[in-house]
C-alpha cells in the first residue's frame, strides 16, 4: 500500500495508473498460462476492463490541469 498522507490528486491518480499496469502484465502472465477456455474468456474479460480503465486513466491524466 502507498502512504497517501499529503498526496496531491495528481499523485493518486499516478499511483492508480502503476496499479492498473500491474494488474494489466498479472493478467497477461495469466493468459499464458491458462488451461480451461472458459477461464480464458474470463480472464480476457477482465483484461479488457483493465485496459479500458488504464486508457481512461491516461486520458484523465493528459487532460489533468494544475
Amino acid at each position: 500500500m502507498h502512504n497517501n498522507e499529503g498526496k496531491s490528486a495528481k499523485r493518486h491518480l499516478r499511483d492508480v495508473q502503476i496499479e492498473l499496469q500491474d494488474s494489466k502484465t498479472c493478467l497477461d502472465q495469466a493468459l499464458k498460462s491458462v488451461e480451461k477456455s472458459q477461464n480464458r474468456q474470463i480472464i480476457e474479460n477482465t483484461l479488457n476492463s483493465v485496459e479500458s480503465a488504464l486508457h481512461s486513466l491516461n486520458n484523465t491524466l493528459s487532460n489533468y490541469e494544475e
